[in-house]
């Protein structure tokens, strides 16, 4: 992976005279690396979006300590593979549609006939448990969670804010996770 080199110049724009313009190219020239990076240990693209978000944004904090680093590059990827790692460790549940369920070899020679009944049983119970939601929040998590919509397309598509959308998947991810429990 390839993340384009702040220079020193770049570092003492950033980090001392805080030129928004410089420190705009780097996070937009760096953002969908990191975020794919990010992604490799998250398995979800909002939470890599946000943890790369809070990287650059620690970055951009950094001040004059900034022009210290030597490799922001490196640092940056450390950060954001730390900040996954931490995550991970908070047990944060990661949705799978049915259907990335159902494409996996639920089959494979290495299952029991036990373990592929818990697992049907498994997608059974979170199909139930979805279906137990309210209407337009129910709605709200299949666009964004099964067709992968954006919060954006999504609130396009049901005539609602991004927020309420937000607060749907919230509310959602809640109810799913209590019921699931």
């Amino acid at each position: 992976m390839y993340i384009k080199p702040l220079s020193d110049e770049d570092k003492i724009a950033i980090g001392l005279y805080r030129d928004e313009k410089v420190f705009k190219i780097f996070f937009i020239n760096n953002f969908k690396r990191l975020r794919d990076y990010a992604f490799l240990f998250l398995k979800d693209r909002h939470i890599a979006e946000d943890v790369v978000s809070e990287v650059m944004w620690k970055i951009w904090h950094l001040e004059s300590d900034l022009v210290h680093i030597v490799r922001v590059e490196q640092y940056m990827m450390r950060a954001v593979k730390n900040k996954c790692l931490n995550l991970s460790r908070l047990n944060i549940p990661i949705f799978t549609s049915s259907d990335e369920l159902e494409n996996n070899d639920l089959r494979s020679e290495t299952s029991s006939p036990e373990e592929i009944l818990i697992q049907v049983e498994s997608i059974h119970r979170i199909n139930q448990a979805i279906e137990l939601l309210p209407e337009k929040t129910r709605i709200a998590f299949r666009y964004v969670k099964e067709e992968k919509k954006t919060y954006k397309e999504t609130a396009e598509k049901m005539n609602i804010s991004v927020k309420t959308v937000d607060r749907h998947i919230q509310i959602a991810i809640k109810k799913l996770w209590d019921y699931l429990k």
